[in-house]
């Protein structure tokens, strides 16, 4: 591939057309336009054009059972290498965003996940009490 300097002005509507129908991949760009890719991204960023690289995301509402609980030591762990990537330079302001929104749902499901323990254990006591109940109320009836 030889070099090149200036892009002309095809050139530039070739990207700006490939880019308006979808086409956001440097390397795919680069191949079609004979650039190397950074050539790409920087000429799309002197354009003004912001290529937003999206993962596919879903969301979900199923019900998570007791055994896909992060336990306080797993959650405590996760949070102790976020708070690790958090202090190291070099983060680009993306992944300090994601990794700040992690160590508050992090905190947060720490308490979270201790209330539900105390409720399991309140609730256990309850089941344990009635069954006491009822085998006074049959000892009782019998009586």
């Amino acid at each position: 591939m030889a070099k090149k300097y200036y892009w002309t002005r095809e050139e530039e509507a070739k990207l700006l057309e490939l880019c308006q129908k979808g086409v956001t991949d440097p390397q795919v760009l680069a191949k079609e336009l004979g650039r190397k890719p950074r050539a790409v991204l920087a000429k799309l960023n002197r354009l003004g054009v912001v290529v937003v690289k999206q993962k596919f995301q879903r969301t979900t509402t199923t019900e998570v059972t007791d055994k896909d609980l992060l336990t306080h030591e797993q959650a405590l762990k996760v949070l102790a290498g976020a708070l690790q990537l958090l202090r190291q330079p070099g983060q680009d302001k993306l992944e300090l965003q994601r990794l700040r929104v992690l160590v508050d749902a992090l905190q947060t499901y720490d308490s979270v996940l201790e209330n539900f323990e105390r409720w399991i254990e309140i609730e256990a006591r309850v089941l344990e009490m009635d069954k006491k109940i009822a085998e006074l109320k049959k000892t009782k009836g019998n009586a």
